[in-house]
């Protein structure tokens, strides 16, 4: 019942301490946001430096690169990480002569080395060969 009654009373404070909202001039706004935007730069990092959440910093962007999207700015924008959607990439020339593909092993025993090549086509006779050899 004691709990209740604390949960009930509003004259209990929820905090020690009342939260302000923080407040940034123009200036320091653009000045932030034209930090964020320079190449290799850290929207943590800064945010971090100036004591702030880096979501602020986040929410700044996106709101200036909506206006300047809706203002017809075409000034680049480091926030807009559009792809394209296709790349063509130019590839080698294929041959139309088919490729055999083979099986290689090579065989040491000592000084002596053996290289057997055998056709991809007739992996089980390799097979059968193989387990003849090596009992």
């Amino acid at each position: 019942m004691i709990v209740d009654a604390m949960l009930n009373d509003s004259d209990t404070p929820r905090y020690a301490v009342r939260r302000t909202k923080r407040t940034y001039s123009a200036e320091t706004k653009a000045e932030l946001l034209a930090a964020c935007k320079a190449p290799g730069a850290s929207i943590a990092a800064i945010a971090s430096s100036h004591g702030m959440n880096a979501n602020v910093l986040h929410r700044w962007l996106k709101d200036s690169s909506q206006a300047s999207s809706s203002t017809g700015s075409t000034a680049l924008d480091m926030t807009d990480r559009t792809v394209p959607a296709f790349i063509a990439v130019p590839l080698p020339a294929q041959t139309t002569e088919p490729v055999e593909r083979e099986i290689k092993v090579e065989v040491r025993k000592g000084s002596l080395a053996m290289t057997v090549t055998w056709p991809m086509s007739a992996a089980s006779e390799f097979a059968s060969w193989s387990a003849s050899v090596l009992k």
